[in-house]
């Protein structure tokens, strides 16, 4: 390498940490205003099974991924009439992502609506069945995780 070669990636490398550092000094500030602002839980979960305070803190980054492809295969499933396959990954959803309401609500609603209206008018027992546990996945599992929502 040439002297003005090393001499960039001498001042690069040199840039580069300093740019490093000065973006964590503002890290500290930044986190507080989040709590300030309410965007972030600053409250850990309270009496969480197990299984929940694992999934919400083990996966990581990745654990979006994972939901992602969950709502997809749950969807194709409830297309498919395979409801209760659609209602496991939906909790597996719900435990992924405790905190967040609009899971909760759209999985509820699709229990109590979209899943009970494809049940054959003739099974008026399985029919309820299904509203019954939309309602219940809000009233004993969403409404004590989200209080505020």
């Amino acid at each position: 390498m040439k002297w003005r070669d090393r001499l960039i990636v001498l001042a690069s490398a040199i840039l580069g940490c300093g740019l490093l550092g000065l973006a964590g000094t503002r890290l500290a500030p930044l986190t507080q205003s989040r709590q300030e602002m309410g965007l972030v839980a600053t409250t850990p979960l309270e009496n969480a099974p197990p299984s929940l305070a694992f999934a919400t803190v083990a996966m990581g980054a990745f654990r979006g991924l994972v939901v992602d492809v969950l709502w997809m295969r749950a969807d194709h499933l409830k297309e498919k009439g395979l409801f209760f396959d659609a209602k496991q990954l939906a909790e597996w959803i719900t435990t992924l992502q405790p905190r967040f309401a609009a899971v909760w609500d759209f999985h509820a609603w699709n229990m109590a609506y979209n899943i009970s209206v494809a049940v054959p008018n003739t099974q008026w027992e399985e029919r309820w069945r299904w509203v019954r546990n939309g309602y219940e996945l809000l009233r004993d599992k969403a409404i004590p995780l989200n209080p505020k929502s």
